[in-house]
């Protein structure tokens, strides 16, 4: 029973983590141009990011099926401990980035330390190539994908002299950003507890996610966003805000409308992206100013450390957990 309150708490944690260092890069533009103060755009956010959860479970839980396609195990105690470690992994790898101001995907994190716990179990067949392919397929649509429509909402919108001066488009083209952001982030997490609570109680875990069979999940997920996005994140919103480049209103606009449609075409396909990754590279594709690169590539490092560094440490604590459990 402690076990499973332990993986429980974890979950929790989780979620308030990635609401700390991932839900931040919706208001660092609102933020970074002094549109709104942080506490008010924190609260503001808070509140989107939940609204965004509750729209996007009765309209597309595809995300959530992503997520639930990755776990494989053959007994309860090794499916407990396949989540425990996965989960474990992405909240020592996010909160050390978060140490040092870098966003970084929380999306990622926990599918690597997914795999990562599942390898340790008996090998790569057992990891679940479909969704994997979802995983890659998203990867370079939030990158490549942004980059591009950015550009060409960019030569669309340059000449708008009016979003320069319209202190409530970029209001709303932000908090835009964080509806999706619950849209898309918050899936993620109902699909890690729908794994745990079927694993609990021995049910198989379903391939379809339906709205109305885990309302409780989605309610428990509402309430640790708000809370996370409504009280921190700070050194993420400076670092995407002010120390990446320097954006004018109609450059943040822009960035956070392409994060806004990126996101959107991303949750209804069930493609699991990162917030993080879609609006740095929105950010840098939308400026005209000096870009910070080195800030830029120390951003990428940990992009391209997140899949060794959480497989690496989900492998090796669930090696630890089986031994303890002698699964």
């Amino acid at each position: 029973m402690i076990f499973y309150i332990l993986i429980y708490l974890s979950i929790i944690f989780l979620i308030y983590t990635n609401a700390l260092t991932d839900a931040p890069n919706a208001i660092s533009t609102l933020v970074g141009t002094k549109v709104m103060s942080f506490k008010k755009a924190a609260i503001w956010s808070a509140f989107f990011n939940v609204l965004g959860i509750i729209f996007m479970c009765f309209v597309s839980l595809s995300v959530a099926n992503t997520i639930t396609e990755m776990v494989s195990f053959t007994n309860k105690i090794q499916g407990l401990c396949i989540v425990f470690s996965g989960i474990i992994a992405t909240i020592i790898f996010a909160n050390t980035s978060m140490f040092f101001g870098i966003p970084t995907s929380e999306t990622h994190a926990i599918v690597a330390g997914l795999t990562g716990a599942i390898l340790a179990t008996g090998g790569i067949e057992k990891v679940s190539i479909d969704a994997w392919s979802k995983i890659g397929i998203g990867l370079f649509f939030s990158i490549v994908g942004t980059f591009f429509i950015t550009k060409i909402f960019y030569s669309m919108l340059k000449n708008k002299h009016s979003l320069e001066k319209n202190r409530f488009i970029q209001i709303l083209s932000s908090l835009g950003v964080s509806f999706m952001h619950g849209a898309q982030d918050g899936q993620k997490f109902i699909g890690i507890l729908i794994v745990f609570y079927c694993v609990m109680n021995g049910f198989v875990i379903p391939k379809e996610v339906l709205p109305e069979d885990c309302i409780w999940i989605i309610v428990v997920t509402c309430i640790i966003m708000f809370i996370g996005v409504s009280t921190g994140g700070r050194r993420i919103v400076e670092t995407l805000g002010n120390d990446l480049t320097v954006l004018n209103r109609k450059n943040a606009v822009i960035s956070d409308i392409s994060t806004v449609f990126i996101l959107l075409v991303s949750s209804i396909n069930g493609l699991p992206v990162s917030t993080s990754h879609v609006k740095t590279v929105s950010i840098i594709s939308s400026t005209e100013e000096k870009v910070n690169f080195d800030k830029f590539f120390d951003i990428v490092k940990a992009w391209f450390f997140t899949f060794p560094v959480c497989i690496g440490l989900a492998f090796w604590i669930m090696k630890f957990l089986m031994r303890i459990y002698m699964v």
